[in-house]
C-alpha cells in the first residue's frame, strides 16, 4: 500500500513538473518573440555625437563617410534567450547553436555560388544596388527593409524562399561591391569610347588616307576651308 502511494506521488509530481515546464516554455515563447529584424526597440536608440575632427579628416582624404561601415559584416540577431525548463528536460527541441564565423563563410560561399547577390531581391523584385543587404543562414539574400516588412506583416520569422524558421541574419555588402564594379566598368567604357572617338576624329583631320579617291577628297577639304573663310 505504501509503495502504491509513493508511486502515485512520484507520478503526480512528475506530471506537475512537466506541466509547469510546458507552461513556462509557452509563456516565454509568447513574451520573448522579439528575435526578428522588425524589433522596434533598436529604432529608439540614438547614436552618440560623432567626432567632427574624424569627419573632417575623412572628407579631406576624399573618401566617403560610410565606407568604413560598409566594409564590416556582422550578425544582426541579438543573443538567444536562455533555455527553458522544457528544453532542458528534453520535452521541447532546443534551438540550434549560433553559427560561427567559419560556418558563415560557408553559407556566404554557397550564396555566392547560387548567384543570390547578382539577382534581384525575391520580395520586391528590385536590384540590391547600394541598399542594405542581409544574408540568411539558409543562404538566401534579401533587402534588409524588405525582410523587416515581411516579418512584420507575416507575424513570424520565416524565410520567404525556403520557409525555414528561426534563421540567423548577417549584414553583407556583396551586391554593393558588384554594383560599384559595374558602375566603374560603365564609366571606364564611356571614357575609353570618348577618347577613341576624339582620337579618330583628330586622325581623320591630320593624316591623309592611302586611297587615291579619299586622299583627293582629303586635300580638297583642306584647300576649300580657307576659300570658304574668305
Amino acid at each position: 500500500m505504501a509503495m502504491r502511494k509513493g508511486l502515485k506521488f512520484k507520478t503526480s509530481n512528475k506530471l506537475v513538473i512537466t506541466s509547469a515546464a510546458f507552461q513556462d516554455h509557452i509563456t516565454r515563447s509568447l513574451l520573448l518573440s522579439n528575435l526578428s529584424l522588425s524589433d522596434p526597440l533598436p529604432r529608439c536608440k540614438r547614436e552618440g555625437p560623432r567626432n567632427p575632427q574624424a569627419r573632417r579628416t575623412v572628407q579631406e582624404t576624399g573618401l566617403q563617410w560610410q565606407d568604413w561601415r560598409e566594409a564590416s559584416e556582422y550578425v544582426l540577431d541579438p543573443a538567444p534567450p536562455p533555455l527553458t525548463l522544457a528544453q532542458k528536460m528534453g520535452l521541447v527541441a532546443a534551438p540550434a547553436e549560433r553559427l560561427m564565423e567559419d560556418e558563415w563563410m560557408q553559407v556566404k560561399a554557397r550564396s555566392a555560388q547560387q548567384g543570390e547577390s547578382t539577382q534581384p531581391c525575391a520580395i520586391c523584385r528590385e536590384e540590391f544596388r547600394l541598399q542594405p543587404q542581409v544574408l540568411l543562414s539558409c543562404s538566401h539574400v534579401f533587402h534588409r527593409a524588405c525582410l523587416q516588412a515581411f516579418e512584420r506583416f507575416s507575424g513570424r520569422k520565416c524565410c520567404p524562399m525556403c520557409r525555414r524558421e528561426q534563421y540567423e541574419t548577417r549584414l553583407i555588402h556583396d551586391a554593393a561591391r558588384l554594383f560599384r564594379h559595374h558602375c566603374a566598368t560603365r564609366i571606364q567604357a564611356c571614357w575609353r569610347g570618348y577618347v577613341a572617338r576624339k582620337w579618330y576624329r583628330h586622325t581623320r583631320k591630320t593624316v591623309s588616307p592611302k586611297d587615291k579617291r579619299l586622299r583627293r577628297k582629303f586635300f580638297e577639304a583642306k584647300t576649300s576651308v580657307p576659300a570658304a573663310g574668305e
